[in-house]
């Protein structure tokens, strides 16, 4: 009997310690961010410059390719993968788009008000950083989509001419529509204040890893919005007041979480750079310190944690800064990273905002549309060593001034270790090109055949079809496949060579 009961704890043991390293494990895999849309649309008529582009993480290096959309994205921006990598949607503000480029159903008119036919629903919503989506983590197929609308600010007395109004909840559901997504509430209103700042608006994963907190600080006041959103949705919870009173001229900037979600920070070149501590727990900010940054009238700033959240860089439209958030004395630790060199695309590309990369790395669009991108290259190395290159990362297309927003989707309960500290970035930052790979037809009702683009792969070749959840329906050896006993529906077509995805499309079934 004793055998027996010391058997049962060593067993319940490393059932709890295998079974603690596959939830994190869980947490790590997550791609909720691998495909980036980006770009205008497909109509424009100067050659090799305009329309559509994707930045893709599944493969390694990520992959710049063309992606046929018809309408622009101006400011307000956001694309969504799935848990595997799969592309869900994507928005412009005014609409949404399923994975087939199409209207979702149900998902035009986003941010409805009296600016809406000014941008939309071609032009793209206006707003900087003030639209993202998160996954609904009790329900396997439900996505939630934030975005804030704006009005015309009456009040002469205030620096700007737009104002934000409403934080609207857009719920959407990927299991409708065989696949292709349904908006099933669109523009349900969260909080309802022209004082939000709108800008800077941010989610992190809640202590329990799988709820979510969003802040979204005021303009004119030192008050900051707290939402939790739970397996109920998303609730307004109450402003919390903390720090000093931003400038009222505040209306562009970033906000960011620190990868493990201990910190909260955000820049605008008006205030300086505002730091906080962040209880993932209780949803509250705490420890205000603020950081001064050489002035300069600017109207916009960007922000962005390096992967460890070790370190922490600002820019303005012309120099980009680091902090070290490790020194006994942050102040001090502000290192001068580089100016801004003067090239021009056209248009001038001096510096805008940032976003870190599920590779590792740092991306910063300029501040006017630009087929170029700057780069950190190794953000969690100190001062110059950080390698931050710009104009270094050429896209197919032009990219109208901004980036998607994406949270810490890999970030999993308050004791779990942070999945991108294990991340290895890619040696090469990524390959540029056009589609390697032909699929022919699309839709498909019996057989589906692979061209090979290019001449150069020829070796261990193979193709797979996967569901939406990512789960394997047929894998062939040869370039051709026949779905006539799959079921209706859209699926993914994955071409492999030498064990490595060449390239993931779309293909519908349809019998």
């Amino acid at each position: 009997m004793i055998l027996n009961k010391s058997f049962l704890v060593l067993f319940l043991s490393i059932i709890f310690i295998y079974g603690s390293d596959l939830v994190c494990q869980n947490y790590c895999d997550r791609k909720y961010d691998h495909i980036w849309i980006l770009g205008g649309t497909d109509t424009d008529t100067i050659e090799n410059r305009y329309g559509g582009c994707e930045i893709n993480f599944n493969s390694s290096p990520p992959s710049l390719l063309r992606h046929s959309k018809y309408f622009d994205q101006l400011l307000q921006i956001t694309s969504m993968s799935s848990k595997q990598g799969d592309l869900c949607f994507y928005s412009n503000g005014c609409l949404v788009l399923n994975p087939l480029d199409l209207e979702m159903e149900n998902g035009d008119s986003l941010n409805p008000g009296e600016l809406y036919e000014e941008f939309c629903p071609d032009h793209g919503y206006i707003g900087f950083q003030n639209m993202f989506a998160l996954p609904d983590e009790y329900h396997d197929s439900i996505y939630y989509l934030f975005h804030i609308d704006l009005i015309d600010n009456l009040d002469t007395n205030l620096a700007s001419s737009l104002i934000s109004e409403n934080l609207y909840c857009t719920t959407i559901d990927m299991a409708g529509e065989n696949g292709l997504g349904t908006v099933k509430s669109k523009n349900q209103v969260v909080l309802k204040d022209t004082t939000m700042l709108g800008g800077p608006m941010s989610a992190v994963r809640h202590a329990n890893g799988m709820d979510w907190w969003i802040i979204c600080p005021n303009s004119w006041t030192n008050s900051h919005n707290r939402i939790l959103v739970d397996g109920d949705g998303p609730h307004f919870i109450n402003r919390q007041y903390i720090g000093i009173v931003p400038d009222s001229k505040s209306v562009g900037g970033q906000g960011k979480f620190s990868p493990d979600g201990s910190k909260f920070a955000w820049y605008h070149p008006s205030n300086g750079l505002y730091l906080y501590d962040f209880d993932r727990q209780e949803g509250l900010l705490s420890n205000f310190v603020l950081i001064e940054i050489p002035a300069y009238n600017g109207v916009s700033g960007g922000l962005e944690f390096s992967p460890s959240g070790n370190f922490l860089f600002v820019n303005h439209d012309t120099s980009l800064y680091q902090v070290d958030l490790l020194s006994p004395d942050i102040q001090s630790s502000l290192t001068h990273i580089a100016d801004y060199d003067g090239f021009v695309d056209v248009l001038p590309t001096p510096f805008f905002i940032m976003e870190r990369t599920p590779d590792h790395r740092i991306i910063m669009s300029p501040l006017f549309g630009s087929q170029w991108l700057h780069v950190i290259q190794e953000p969690d190395k100190k001062g110059k060593a950080c390698r931050f290159e710009q104009h270094t990362l050429k896209l197919p297309t032009v990219n109208n001034w901004t980036l998607p927003h994406f949270p810490n989707y890999r970030l999993g309960r308050l004791d779990d270790p942070l999945c991108d500290s294990v991340m290895v970035a890619s040696p090469i930052l990524a390959k540029t090109g056009y589609k390697k790979f032909m699929i022919r037809p699309n839709p498909a009702s019996h057989q589906i055949v692979i061209y090979n683009l290019d001449p150069e792969i020829v070796n261990n070749l193979f193709i797979e079809l996967t569901d939406l959840q990512g789960r394997m329906v047929l894998r062939e050896t040869t370039l051709s496949m026949d779905v006539s006993d799959v079921p209706s529906g859209l699926y993914f077509i994955k071409i492999y060579a030498d064990l490595i995805l060449q390239q993931l499309e779309k293909v519908v079934v349809q019998h």
